[in-house]
């Protein structure tokens, strides 16, 4: 099964926040409201609990077993992370964050190989996991020196 056009469309549609602040910083630092970190920092917040949702999703069918039980405990930890990495300071949370969404991909590669599968989903993942990486890279290398 692919996966429809649609999940395609909002999948990639939802990594142009991620440029965004990279992008107005890169072009015209000047500009940038005070707010814009911070709204860049809720949104890759926003997304990484939501990605650590999907394992819910994923392991609810299977919660009576051992791999089910494993899934709902990496959904929670996963949530629970992204909280935490939030709270930090800017530089901080970035790099929270890059951890984040690089034990969400290792998480699902575990899936793809324990729990029901969508065909086409781990390449999409695997896909918007490296974009959101390359975003927060780049506006952790954007920081003055010192991580401010």
């Amino acid at each position: 099964m692919n996966l429809p056009k649609i999940v395609l469309a909002l999948g990639y549609s939802g990594l142009i926040p991620f440029f965004i602040g990279p992008v107005w910083l890169g072009l015209s630092p000047e500009t940038a409201p005070a707010w814009l970190d911070r709204a860049w920092l809720s949104w890759a917040a926003l997304i990484g609990a939501f990605m650590a949702g999907t394992f819910w999703g994923f392991a609810l069918p299977a919660v009576q077993g051992p791999a089910g039980l494993l899934g709902i405990f990496i959904s929670v930890a996963l949530v629970a992370l992204t909280g935490i990495a939030v709270t930090l300071e800017f530089a901080h949370a970035l790099a929270g964050l890059a951890l984040v969404f690089m034990l969400l991909l290792l998480a699902d590669f575990w899936r793809e190989r324990t729990l029901d599968t969508i065909g086409g989903y781990f390449r999409l993942r695997s896909t918007l996991t490296a974009g959101v990486l390359i975003a927060i890279t780049w506006r952790y290398l954007m920081l003055p020196a010192g991580g401010a």
